[in-house]
């Protein structure tokens, strides 16, 4: 079996030579060799030179590229890869993300493997601190479960297994990566087409993820556009595949799962808040004719308050949805205030609660949008 590794990258020197190591490792132990492509957005900071002098055993062929694609961003680089699998007659791809800590081996084995048994997509599957992937907690994972009906509970996860049928697929609108697909609206496009196309999805049990997340309030706001923008395009084009979805069904594992704690990850509660209230000021006229009318005033309590319950947030995404599709929200950045403000409702009601615990409160969310469905439709 050829499997090609894709690292995409940008100014990850201090991590990537062990991410590379890893893939390498994993490559020759399970596949007997194989090749490690990273595709770099033009970092300043050495990310290639530490990528060619990273050692590797011998079957192991490695290339550092700068992709040349008119948008940057980590889907361009990703895009990259995939073309060149297609020429090189990979039988399947892994994506694993730059600034990976916890990545091992075993990891590649864990995503490939499947492709190898007949599966199409592999989705990751880890533990993630309450308060890491928050994008994911509060839409990527909702939406996607109950949309399409398939509990994928990484959708934007950044690490992937592919085929090389799916691969064709990707590549096959040109169009779509002009968008924010080409951003970080990939990880969901991936995740997304596989399902709605009907390939066969199965998820792979990785442990921790340990990675240099990202506080919410500080850093997340481009990228929640990009994700949130592409989410909602998608609900356009595929929208005979979702309407009549009335279930989540639970989606194959491979592997085992070993739970711990994982590391804590640092919120900024305040600035969630004050970023939350400051930006609705900013938006509110928008916000005023993107919302349902009663949508809008419940949304002006849970700012006074932030008590934003999964039912008022299931209703903000869908009218977020509803009005990205008549055109009365060009993008999705409008909506980010009440992303923070959700968030800040989620690290209250849960900050004496462990992971584990959190993350009953995240399945129940998806189940909470499902039922809300309704509300969708009838504005759809």
């Amino acid at each position: 079996m050829r499997v090609i590794v894709g690292i995409p990258s940008y100014n990850n020197a201090d991590t990537i030579g062990y991410v590379v190591r890893q893939a390498a490792e994993g490559l020759k132990k399970y596949f007997g060799g194989g090749l490690i492509i990273n595709s770099d957005g033009g970092s300043k900071d050495g990310t290639r030179e530490v990528v060619m002098k990273t050692p590797v055993p011998e079957g192991v062929e490695v290339r550092s590229l700068v992709y040349k694609w008119p948008i940057p961003g980590k889907g361009s680089a990703m895009k990259e890869v995939l073309e060149i699998a297609r020429e090189e007659g990979a039988d399947a791809v892994v994506f694993v993300d730059s600034d990976l800590r916890s990545i091992t081996p075993e990891w590649i084995y864990k995503f490939a493997k499947p492709i190898e048994e007949g599966y199409h997509f592999v989705a990751p599957l880890y533990l993630r601190h309450k308060y890491d992937g928050t994008i994911t907690n509060n839409i990527a994972y909702p939406m996607t479960a109950s949309l399409y009906g398939y509990n994928v509970r990484q959708p934007i996860g950044g690490d992937f297994g592919i085929s090389a049928e799916l691969i064709d697929t990707y590549l096959g609108d040109e169009e779509i990566w002009k968008s924010d697909v080409a951003r970080f609206g990939v990880d969901i496009f991936l995740t997304t087409t596989a399902i709605a196309e009907g390939f066969k999805v199965i998820q792979t049990a990785l442990g921790v993820k340990i990675h240099d997340p990202k506080d919410p309030a500080a850093s997340l706001g481009p990228m929640f556009n990009q994700v949130v923008g592409t989410l909602f395009m998608l609900m356009q084009k595929y929208e005979d595949k979702w309407k009549n979805v009335r279930d989540i069904k639970p989606v194959p594992v491979f592997g085992e799962m070993e739970v711990r704690e994982p590391e804590p990850v640092k919120v900024s509660l305040d600035l969630l808040k004050e970023r939350a209230r400051n930006l609705f000021e900013e938006n509110k006229e928008i916000l005023e004719k993107a919302l349902s009318k009663e949508t809008f005033e419940e949304v002006k309590e849970a700012l006074r308050t932030f008590d934003f319950d999964d039912v008022l947030w299931s209703h903000v995404l869908f009218d977020g949805a509803v009005a990205y599709k008549n055109g009365i929200l060009k993008n999705a950045e409008p909506l980010v205030p009440l992303y923070f403000a959700k968030t800040a409702d989620f690290v209250e009601k849960t900050k004496d609660m462990t992971t584990e615990e959190a993350e009953k409160l995240v399945l129940k969310r998806a189940e909470t949008f499902l039922k809300e469905k309704d509300y969708l439709l009838e504005r759809w």
